[in-house]
């Protein structure tokens, strides 16, 4: 029996990630600003927003293992999809701390794993059917730039609607996902602990602490913007303006990435991204102003976009095709969980101490650290992905 059409799976694909990501692009630049004004302290901020991050540290790989076991990623992702809906309209009623926290850790349970389970089906599919996984990836960008840049400048505050807008959002992903088509190689049953059997090689340790200590620069960006605008005194569309213009650069990067990057090796455009995202705090340390934020958003591009793409491509070169989504999920699971708990955990804490203008300063200085870490993994090995783990 054929399976579906090329084009139908393209369709399938960028169209869960425009979907998704434009839910993130009202979530991650706003719910800052909307925890804050139910009266919390921005070290209670920043301890919500670890949570996420200390979630994922457990559920991506419980849930990536269960892709790769049965075979079965998109019917996972629908589930996970269902529960993330579900647990995301907590938010409605949620409003003491300990009750906020309660929902945080529903939701994430469900939505921190996404972002692997979708890149391994996304893996799969170019595998198969050729074309580039950048040029399916940006039209997650593209829904994060649509919904940043309305979300900000259509509302006149930070209130409710952020929870009402990004439910609709994920409302409409469930069936969506129905349309989600797998393409795993079939009959291997991996092994439980072979995603974390990666960790045994140099070059995956080495490129887990580069991207972590990225991600852990990138916390107050990613969580004390919105509040940070607000005590400057800017307009709370300056956070969707600055958010959006990223993306949009974020969308370039990727739409052009084959033709720019595609010769070079991915630990090499990782540096590159590291030592612009660097640049780029060291700008946000130095600035009250909203026309040099947005200047220097599309800096975005790099931190995000290359740094992105360029880590599916290290993991594609040396992950074999039946581990996809174990590995991505391990990789999401120590840069964005370890580095998203000690970032978000740490910038709340300090934004309260050192400020906003302070906090990028640090930021600038550990994506240098990063840098210097990167580089030191060697090239992929010569005979392809490493061998699989099977029981």
């Amino acid at each position: 029996m054929p399976g579906p059409h090329p084009a139908a799976g393209r369709v399938s694909l960028a169209g869960f990630y425009f979907l998704y990501y434009a839910t993130v692009g009202i979530v991650l630049p706003f719910l800052p600003a909307y925890l804050k004004s139910l009266s919390l302290s921005a070290t209670q901020v920043g301890l919500l927003l670890s949570i996420s991050p200390l979630v994922s540290l457990l559920a991506p790989p419980f849930w990536g293992h269960l892709a790769d076991r049965t075979g079965r990623a998109s019917r996972v992702l629908t589930g996970l999809t269902v529960g993330a809906t579900l647990a995301f309209s907590l938010f409605l009623v949620a409003r003491s701390f300990p009750a906020l926290v309660a929902s945080m850790v529903t939701y994430a349970f469900f939505a921190s794993s996404f972002t692997p389970l979708i890149d391994s089906l996304a893996m799969h599919y170019v595998a198969r059917s050729g074309g580039s996984y950048a040029h399916l990836r940006m039209f997650g960008s593209l829904g994060f730039i649509v919904s940043a840049i309305v979300f900000g400048l259509l509302v006149a505050k930070v209130d409710q609607t952020l929870v009402l807008t990004p439910l609709v959002l994920l409302t409409l992903l469930i069936p969506w996902t129905l349309t989600l088509r797998d393409s795993a190689p079939t009959g291997l049953r991996p092994h439980p602990l072979a995603g974390l059997r990666l960790l045994r090689h140099a070059d995956f340790r080495w490129l887990l602490a580069a991207t972590s200590l990225h991600w852990v620069a990138c916390a107050p960006y990613h969580g004390s913007l919105s509040i940070h605008v607000m005590e400057l005194g800017l307009s709370p569309s300056v956070v969707g303006l600055t958010a959006g213009a990223g993306v949009l650069a974020e969308l370039v990067v990727m739409a052009l990435y084959p033709r720019l990057a595609g010769g070079f090796a991915p630990r090499h455009v990782l540096g590159f991204a590291f030592a612009a995202s660097a640049l780029r705090w060291v700008g946000m340390a130095l600035t009250s102003s909203a026309g040099v934020m947005v200047a220097l958003a599309p800096l975005h591009g790099l931190t995000f976009g290359a740094f992105y793409v360029a880590c599916v491509g290290f993991l594609a070169r040396r992950v074999p095709p039946e581990l996809r989504a174990s590995g991505q999920a391990l990789f999401a699971a120590v840069t964005f969980g370890v580095g998203g708990l000690v970032g978000y955990t740490s910038s709340g804490a300090a934004y309260d101490w050192l400020g906003g203008h302070r906090l990028f300063a640090v930021a600038a200085v550990l994506e240098l650290a990063a840098v210097v870490l990167v580089l030191q993994a060697s090239p992929p090995p010569e005979g392809g992905p490493l061998p699989v783990e099977s029981s």
